[in-house]
């Protein structure tokens, strides 16, 4: 599997990019609130993907942090959400209005999004509201100051902390507005002893 691209982004069309890794040119689907998240063309690029194998062909799909990449894995495990449906409602929502909606049951919001009608909406909620409530933790960790917690999380998780432990290091980091990413990384670490 194709977990990351990384190069220069070599074009930018109404909903795909072009990167260019070493001299093969990537087509990546994107969602279009990703397009405000990248750099001109020509600059280098990182996104993270999933690469979808269908009888037809090959798909990338690229994200630009990991919440919104966990999102859309999910929901393609929904019966009758196809890429382009979990594209656009990660688009659309981003993961946590997403999954806050679907906790709240609210149909309507996650029909806005294109080729979401009300039965597809109900299933969605239907299949995946029990599990997001079991790990509400992991995508809810409470970061209230806009950053991505995800992020945070993942550097814990490549450190070699198991999830729990990453998780119960993230808890009680709301009072750090403002903070970079970086500063809620060492914050984590201070709380698990190794700063």
């Amino acid at each position: 599997m194709i977990a990351h691209l990384k190069g220069k982004l070599a074009a930018i069309s109404e909903d795909y990019v072009i990167v260019d890794v070493g001299g093969l040119g990537f087509k990546v689907n994107i969602y279009p609130s990703a397009f405000s998240k990248l750099p001109p063309v020509g600059q280098d690029v990182t996104l993270l993907t999933h690469l979808l194998v269908k009888e037809d062909g090959l798909e990338l799909f690229g994200f630009t942090g990991e919440a919104e990449r966990a999102c859309f894995m999910r929901l393609l495990t929904v019966n009758g959400v196809g890429p382009r449906t979990a594209l656009a409602l990660v688009g659309l929502l981003g993961p946590e209005e997403l999954w806050a909606a679907i906790l709240r049951e609210d149909a309507a919001v996650l029909a806005k999004a294109p080729g979401i009608g009300k039965k597809t909406a109900q299933r969605i909620i239907v299949e995946l509201k029990d599990r997001l409530e079991k790990e509400q933790p992991e995508w809810n960790i409470g970061i209230t100051n806009g950053q991505d917690a995800s992020e945070v999380l993942a550097a814990l998780l490549n450190l070699g902390y198991s999830r729990q432990e990453a998780q119960a290091a993230l808890r009680g980091l709301e009072g750090y507005k403002g903070a970079t990413t970086a500063d809620l990384l060492k914050a984590a670490l201070r709380k698990l002893g190794q700063v």
